[in-house]
């Protein structure tokens, strides 16, 4: 009989989206109320987004309906997981232990609850311990062979682990169990890590398709799809389909964000700024305060800039205290802010002990190139690119360490491919590569 083909690798059909400092898929919440027995709130929070209803209201309801009974399995469960959308809606890391505590006492009540382990699995990838992630994703496959969230999670866990084999086939498998918005997007991000942009848009236009009518998951999936659509230098196209997400659930926090990438892109600072600015007034996200910084530095408002960065500093010591781990983010951005290279070069080997991934490489190699340390670094930046992916800002790296290792023909040839991929690729490091070529 012949082998049913890769859904991954198909010519159609279906990336989970990481985030800087931690997954975050939602931002806001609709209007109105939601009773604990709505199966519609178990199923979209185990989705990843908010329940039918205000999510405040729903974690209230949940806290009295447990208060009185210890041994609620379910309801514990579903607390545990609307604890984790908080954390999305408001970006406090404070509703993580709380998530951890309710999904324990779930698992302690009832022993074979899949979904209980299957939302430990995921509060252990948005803390970024991912091997911690993988062991209880694959202790609730055992426990549930078809549970189409629990692959999804451990395909997340082992994409950060550098494992991808192993990883598409979690995607392969979820896309069989249950073909909805959460695996087209997944087999998409494995499309764009193999190098096939436009399969990957395809997948994500499925995606779309699937999350039709839903607020807030369909919104999500056009922000991704305008991502793929601006990493590809399509900066057009990015900004109708995050103006389309804002159209589908208005205010959406994330396609505001987007829209401000899109807006600098464009040398529109101030735009931009405000664009960011409503962003992190809604959610205080640490990837958005950094590009606010961003784009507040080259409108020249250099005070402002700083405190943007300095939020940015805060949130990470926030984000360490309620247990994530943030070593490779914050490494990247101490690197790319001119702040201390031998600090950020020993975090980022922290970080690549267990992150062997295509990130934790071009992190440490850019971390490399910082010390002047390019023959590391070009190992390292060698495999960041191994499976093909069309990277601009890791193709940028691969340049400048090229040309500090005195190769300057490759140096430019990769200079060149970075910005015909995306001239847009960064606002730090387009302009410099510009310069590099002239």
């Amino acid at each position: 009989m012949r082998k049913k083909a890769s859904v991954v690798l198909a010519a159609v059909g279906v990336a989970a989206a990481a985030a800087l400092f931690g997954g975050v898929l939602g931002g806001n919440r609709a209007e109105g109320t939601v009773t604990y027995a709505d199966p519609a709130a178990a199923a979209r929070l185990v989705g990843g987004f908010a329940p039918p209803g205000d999510t405040e209201g729903y974690v209230a309801e949940l806290e009295r309906r447990v208060a009185g009974h210890s041994g609620d399995a379910q309801g514990l469960m579903l607390l545990g997981l609307a604890y984790q959308q908080r954390a999305r809606e408001t970006g406090d890391p404070g509703y993580y232990p709380r998530s951890e505590e309710a999904l324990e006492r779930s698992l302690a009540a009832s022993p074979e609850n899949d979904l209980a382990l299957t939302g430990l699995a995921a509060l252990a990838a948005s803390r970024h311990r991912f091997e911690d992630a993988r062991l209880l994703a694959e202790k609730a496959v055992d426990l549930n062979p078809r549970s189409a969230e629990a692959y999804g999670v451990l395909g997340d866990s082992l994409v950060e682990l550098g494992r991808y084999k192993e990883a598409f086939a979690r995607f392969d498998r979820m896309a069989s169990l249950k073909p909805t918005l959460a695996s087209y997007s997944r087999v998409s991000y494995a499309r764009e890590l193999l190098g096939r942009p436009r399969a990957a848009i395809v997948a994500m236009k499925l995606a779309v398709e699937a999350g039709a009518g839903t607020g807030e998951p369909a919104a999500w999936a056009l922000v991704q799809l305008g991502n793929l659509y601006y990493d590809t230098g399509r900066l057009t196209s990015a900004e109708r389909s995050y103006r389309e997400a804002l159209v589908r659930f208005p205010g959406y926090v994330h396609a505001e964000a987007a829209l401000g990438r899109a807006a600098a892109a464009r040398g529109r600072y101030d735009a931009a700024a405000r664009l960011y600015g409503r962003a992190v007034a809604k959610l205080p996200l640490p990837q958005y305060e950094a590009s606010l910084g961003d784009v507040l530095r080259l409108a020249g408002r250099d005070a402002a800039a700083d405190n943007a960065y300095a939020v940015v500093d805060a949130t990470e010591k926030l984000l360490r205290a309620n247990g994530v781990r943030t070593e490779l983010e914050t490494a990247l951005f101490d690197l790319d802010h001119g702040r201390d290279a031998a600090d950020a070069l020993a975090r980022a080997t922290d970080a690549y002990r267990e992150r062997k991934s295509i990130d934790g490489d071009d992190v440490l190699g850019w971390a490399f190139y910082k010390n002047g340390r390019c023959g590391e670094a070009l190992a390292h930046s060698r495999r960041a690119l191994r499976l093909g992916t069309h990277d601009a800002l890791k193709i940028f790296h691969r340049g400048m360490i090229e040309l500090c290792l005195g190769r300057r023909a490759e140096g430019r040839a990769s200079l060149g491919l970075a910005l015909r991929i995306n001239p847009h690729f960064s606002l730090l490091y387009a302009p410099l590569a510009r310069e590099a070529l002239r």
